[in-house]
């Protein structure tokens, strides 16, 4: 599937936006759970969405990459 640039900047806006969503997310967790000495809500509440957050920050990167070379194609 070859996407147009158009398409990947609006696509790297939605990224964009959910990686703000899941900053977000993670301080008000981090605030309400990160005092607490249980690992495992610890894991379900806060790393998980730090692990979401490297994986949207990594499509980021590709979608970057991917309108970079289609600006240089051009």
């Amino acid at each position: 599937m070859i996407l147009q640039e158009l398409e990947l900047l609006y696509l790297r806006r939605l990224v964009d936006d959910h990686i703000g969503s899941l900053d977000r997310s993670i301080q008000k967790n981090t605030r309400f759970y990160g005092d607490s000495d249980d690992v495992e809500l610890k894991e379900r509440k806060i790393g998980r969405l730090e692990a979401e957050l490297l994986v949207m920050e990594s499509v980021k990167d590709k979608i970057t990459l991917e309108i970079g070379r289609l600006e240089f194609a051009s």
